[in-house]
C-alpha cells in the first residue's frame, strides 16, 4: 500500500510541477517595462508651458497618431499571415508510453499509444501568446493484471488543440473524447530540426479522464497517467 501511495504521490507531484511549467510559459509577459529619462520630463514641462500651441497642430498630430496606429495595426496582421503561411501545415506523429499513472490504474499494464495531429496554418497572437488550432487523434490501452486478465481500459482518443510554438519546441493543450469520457491533456516538448520540412522532439505528456469505464462496464473513476513522449513532426 505505501508504494501504491508513492507512486500517486510522485505522479500528482509531476503534474503540478509540469503544470506551472507550462503555465509560466505561457502566461510570461511579453512586454518590457522602460524607465522615463529626466530629458523627457522637462521636455513635457516645456510642452505644457508653451502658450503658442495652437488647435490646429494639435487636431494634425491625432491624424497622424491615427494613421500610425493603423499602420501598426496592417504591419502586425501581415506579420502573423506571413509566419503561418511559412509554418504551414503541421503534420505531427507520436509514440508514447504511460510512466506514472494515478490510483486507479495501479494494478494495470499499459502499452504503447500512437497519435497522430495536424496543425492549421493560422497562427493567432493573444496578449503576445502566440498560437495556432489543431486536431489529434490517438490511442490508448491499459490491461487488467489481476487473474483472470480479461478486462481492458483502452479505445480512441480525439481531441481539439491548441499548439503554443516555443522555438524549436512546442506546448499542446487539448480537450475533447477519450474513449467515451470527456478528457484533456498538456503536453512539452523540445527538439532539434532534421532539414527543412522535419523535427524531432521528445518531451512529457499528462492526461486526465474524468470517468473512465473499462471494456467490462467498470467505472473507474477519474483517471490521470503521464506518458514519455517521442515526435516527428512534418512541416508541409
Amino acid at each position: 500500500m505505501s508504494e501504491r501511495m508513492m507512486i500517486s504521490f510522485l505522479n500528482r507531484y509531476a503534474q503540478t510541477i509540469l503544470w506551472v511549467f507550462l503555465s509560466l510559459l505561457i502566461l510570461a509577459p511579453s512586454s518590457n517595462l522602460y524607465a522615463q529619462d529626466p530629458d523627457d520630463i522637462d521636455d513635457v514641462e516645456e510642452f505644457f508651458g508653451d502658450e503658442e500651441y495652437e488647435d490646429e497642430d494639435n487636431e494634425d498630430e491625432y491624424e497622424d497618431d491615427d494613421e500610425y496606429e493603423d499602420d501598426e495595426n496592417e504591419d502586425e496582421e501581415e506579420e502573423l499571415s506571413d509566419e503561418a503561411e511559412n509554418l504551414g501545415y503541421t503534420i505531427d506523429l507520436q509514440g508514447g508510453s504511460p510512466r506514472f499513472v494515478n490510483e486507479n490504474l495501479l494494478n494495470w499494464a499499459s502499452n504503447i499509444d500512437l497519435r497522430g495531429s495536424i496543425e492549421f496554418p493560422i497562427l493567432m497572437d493573444f496578449l503576445g501568446t502566440k498560437f495556432r488550432f489543431g486536431a489529434e487523434v490517438g490511442t490508448f490501452s491499459f490491461e487488467d493484471k489481476k487473474p483472470p486478465y480479461e478486462d481492458t481500459f483502452s479505445g480512441i482518443s480525439a481531441m481539439g488543440l491548441m499548439s503554443f510554438p516555443a522555438g524549436p519546441g512546442k506546448i499542446k493543450l487539448g480537450a475533447g473524447i477519450i474513449g467515451v469520457s470527456p478528457g484533456f491533456m498538456i503536453e512539452a516538448t523540445y527538439g532539434f530540426k532534421v532539414g527543412g520540412i522535419l523535427d524531432i522532439r521528445g518531451g512529457i505528456r499528462s492526461t486526465e479522464v474524468l470517468n473512465g469505464k473499462t471494456t467490462e462496464s467498470i467505472e473507474l473513476g477519474r483517471i490521470g497517467w503521464m506518458d514519455g513522449i517521442i515526435v516527428l513532426g512534418i512541416n508541409l
